[in-house]
């Protein structure tokens, strides 16, 4: 891959478009995106100029917002226009939701009738709904259709659709009435009616549903796509598991950054500015300080006790520490419980049950490997209880919050 980077400049520098065009042309479009990244962004205009349509939307859909919106900008007129046909409606909802209004009118524009319609309705579903992430490039079969009917269809319309494995059975007014895959339609007689070896049985989701729900049924029920149905239940999309794949990966993000105490953000790291990354991260630290000072003015009632006592102040990083330790372990358990769908907020008392036991466990052998610790440096029974007690203490009690903070969060989001 160096190899092909080191030539692609070279090419570049020395004008020569055409040996770099069929270089281009010949990889995948995460390779292509790979090597964008390489080169000053001065240098993209002509890399995109150099692929194909169907190549070029493939690799402007695996670039950053920020980096689409400066593309569009430099391209020419027609190029735009290209790229935005070429684009699936799912991938051009999610680039009008992140573009400037202005800006979204102007590519509207450029798309036919049929697709401007398309894409309004789109974007008219709530944001983070199925709505929003479905695709309307589907195979849709008629139900009085023979098998030989339907796989004509598929054959004259698949260059067209996002995935062809699965098909979806249509009766009166559009209304949803079966799936069927493509196996089946294969292995079937060519005068058998589709509505005969259908699955009449369909797992749906509305398009008002989260998109996380549309990725839990997926997951689920091992779908590849999954169809998507308006509150008439008339078919008017289907969520693929590319799609899921990206949703879970963004909702997991979320779910880590702010158990992190981060505000989320929708640019990578190095794409966001200094100014961004404070903004995102200063309030959290603000309200956690502001937390440290109800410890230190709770520790300032006892001064005069702990001055008497100064041994025990050796042990304060230790329980606190352990204490944080033991909630980051349990926080990440419940968080990936709940990425996953193993675990939902109606679960809370369930996990309560469990943790406190667990804690308690905890608590008892991380306070008797401290307490025989506490003797070896100072052989007092009486202080090594108290110092092993408060460890227990902390333990039990930070079990149980970290286990309840992801919960706290998914509620409030």
């Amino acid at each position: 891959m160096r190899e092909i980077e080191n030539n692609i400049k070279q090419f570049i520098d020395e004008s020569q478009f055409f040996e770099l065009k069929s270089i281009l042309n010949e990889l995948e479009p995460i390779e292509v995106e790979e090597l964008l990244n390489d080169l000053p962004q001065t240098d993209w205009i002509i890399v995109f100029r150099l692929l194909t349509k169907d190549l070029a939307a493939d690799v402007f859909t695996e670039l950053e917002p920020d980096e689409q919106a400066k593309l569009i900008e430099e391209f020419r007129e027609f190029r735009v226009r290209d790229i935005i046909l070429e684009l699936d409606p799912d991938d051009r909802t999610e680039l009008f939701e992140k573009l400037p209004t202005d800006v979204v009118r102007r590519l509207i524009e450029y798309l036919p009738l049929s697709e401007k319609k398309q894409a309004l309705e789109l974007l008219g579903y709530p944001e983070d709904s199925v709505g929003r992430e479905m695709t309307t490039e589907f195979v849709e079969l008629n139900e009085n259709w023979t098998v030989e009917q339907a796989l004509l269809h598929v054959r004259k319309t698949a260059p067209d659709k996002e995935t062809i494995y699965t098909a979806y059975v249509i009766g009166p007014k559009k209304k949803l009435i079966g799936v069927i895959s493509l196996k089946d339609l294969l292995l079937a007689n060519d005068d058998e009616i589709v509505t005969n070896i259908m699955n009449p049985h369909v797992i749906t989701v509305k398009t008002s549903d989260h998109r996380e729900l549309a990725a839990r049924e997926m997951i689920n029920y091992n779908f590849i796509s999954l169809p998507v149905v308006d509150s008439e239940d008339r078919l008017v999309g289907i969520v693929t598991v590319d799609d899921v794949l990206e949703v879970l990966e963004e909702e997991f993000t979320e779910d880590v950054e702010r158990m992190a105490a981060v505000e989320p953000t929708e640019k990578p790291y190095l794409s966001s500015s200094v100014w961004n990354l404070v903004r995102s991260r200063v309030v959290w630290l603000a309200l956690l300080l502001i937390l440290e000072g109800l410890t230190t003015s709770i520790m300032g009632h006892f001064e005069e006790m702990i001055a008497g006592m100064v041994f025990l102040t050796f042990f304060v990083p230790t329980l606190v520490g352990v204490g944080g330790n033991t909630g980051s372990q349990i926080a990440a358990m419940v968080i990936r419980g709940l990425s996953i769908g193993e675990l939902t907020n109606k679960d809370i008392m369930r996990i309560i049950g469990k943790e406190a036991l667990v804690g308690l466990v905890l608590a008892i052998i991380l306070a008797i490997l401290l307490f025989f610790r506490a003797l070896i440096l100072k052989p007092q029974t009486d202080i090594a209880i108290a110092i092993a007690v408060a460890l227990g203490i902390v333990v039990w009690f930070s079990n149980i919050s970290g286990a309840l903070l992801p919960l706290a969060a998914k509620k409030l989001v």
